[in-house]
């Protein structure tokens, strides 16, 4: 029996898309992604539309950001391409989970004795991809699943994917038969080598005053009670990167953000630090108070791609893995210590940190015209 049909390319990729369970998608109308979009809409993938370009990548990038599922937006080709650039390189550098779906000029358009000009015409291919963005165009009917599969897989992994439909594809009929292309799966997430571990535990061992900085990355890998065990046990205080907000949220030992944002007394506990270990975070040069936030003292680097280890700050030991497995291999290698050992743990400091009023933590310096952003921020929060 044969169960093929054919169907147009905008509602075969509309019915992929919603068969992996997009039911968001963040945009603005244009004439080479209407169809696609009321297709969208009419399976019940909800189409929130934004007022500008920029505004709908940076609602996809939030979508992602926020849930840790893939954030997909479509926007429209030529111009619409070039006011989303922004947005597009701003997202492709956060790690979210971003598919921007954008039209394009139609496959074999551009010949020297076409109607024309082009209002739209625009290289969308070679400005995304010197953006550094990772480019995937339909360029045939037959080849348009696939080519979503590729991109949808791309961007699962963390890194923006763009994906251009060129408007005569999507027009274009294509026989279906048999469900989507199956995604390349994740990656399971893995802790760290041996040696890796033996050398942080090696430095680790001669640290009294360590410090314990999670970021993003700890989050996602839901290292937060690894971590804070691993503090206890150690003797270690928490910090984490302004990615990492809250994460040690009502925990004794915890001293908020790292960095451009850091209060006096996570400064002042900071500057007694004999060593620093790193969760997932990328210690850019707003974590590390262009690079007056840490003192001079090892880094130990954990994260779980390798190229983001050292990217902006010299770390002295890398650890390659998932930030909740090291964690906790971490805990199995270290011996106990005493409370001897563990002099950041003390009474007076549980008492210096739980009695810390960040609104008596400066003086405002209004004026007659202006307002102390920290005062309203103390206002505000």
């Amino acid at each position: 029996m044969n169960d093929s049909r054919i169907a147009p390319v905008f509602q075969v990729l509309a019915e992929d898309i919603h068969a992996l369970g997009i039911r968001t998608v963040f945009g603005l109308m244009s004439d080479d992604t209407a169809v696609f979009a009321v297709t969208l809409d009419g399976l019940g993938v909800k189409f929130v539309g934004a007022r500008h370009e920029n505004n709908a990548i940076a609602m996809a990038e939030g979508y992602a950001y926020s849930t840790g599922e893939l954030g997909v937006a479509l926007i429209g080709r030529g111009p619409a391409t070039a006011n989303g650039l922004h947005a597009a390189v701003g997202a492709s550098r956060t790690g979210s989970k971003v598919l921007v779906i954008y039209g394009d000029a139609a496959v074999g358009s551009g010949g020297v004795n076409g109607i024309g000009p082009d209002y739209k015409g625009f290289n969308a291919q070679a400005v995304l991809g010197a953006a550094g963005l990772t480019c995937f165009t339909a360029a045939s009917a037959a080849t348009a699943r696939q080519t979503l599969a590729d991109a949808v897989a791309a961007a699962s992994h963390g890194a923006l994917a763009a994906l251009l439909l060129p408007t005569n594809v999507q027009m274009m009929n294509v026989e279906v038969s048999g469900p989507a292309p199956k995604l390349t799966a994740a990656s399971q997430p893995i802790g760290a080598r041996s040696q890796s571990i033996d050398a942080a535990t090696a430095l680790l061992s001669k640290s009294r005053r360590l410090m314990i900085v999670a970021g993003m990355g700890a989050h996602r890998a839901g290292a937060k009670a690894a971590l804070q065990a691993l503090a206890e046990k150690t003797g270690a205080l928490l910090m984490t990167s302004a990615r990492g907000k809250d994460m040690f949220h009502g925990h004794p030992y915890n001293l908020g953000i790292l960095g451009s944002f850091s209060h006096a007394m996570g400064r002042r506990m900071m500057d007694q630090a004999d060593c620093v270990l790193v969760f997932g975070a990328g210690l850019n040069f707003l974590t590390m108070s262009f690079g007056a936030a840490v003192p001079q003292v090892p880094i130990i680097h954990v994260d779980s791609v390798r190229a983001h280890i050292g990217r902006w700050t010299t770390a002295d030991v890398a650890v390659v893995g998932d930030a909740r497995l090291v964690a906790e291999q971490l805990l199995a290698a270290l011996p106990s210590r005493p409370d001897s050992e563990k002099p950041f743990h003390t009474a007076e400091n549980l008492a210096r940190i739980s009695g810390f009023d960040i609104a008596l933590d400066f003086e405002a310096a209004h004026t007659s015209r202006t307002v102390d952003p920290r005062a309203l921020g103390v206002e505000l929060d």
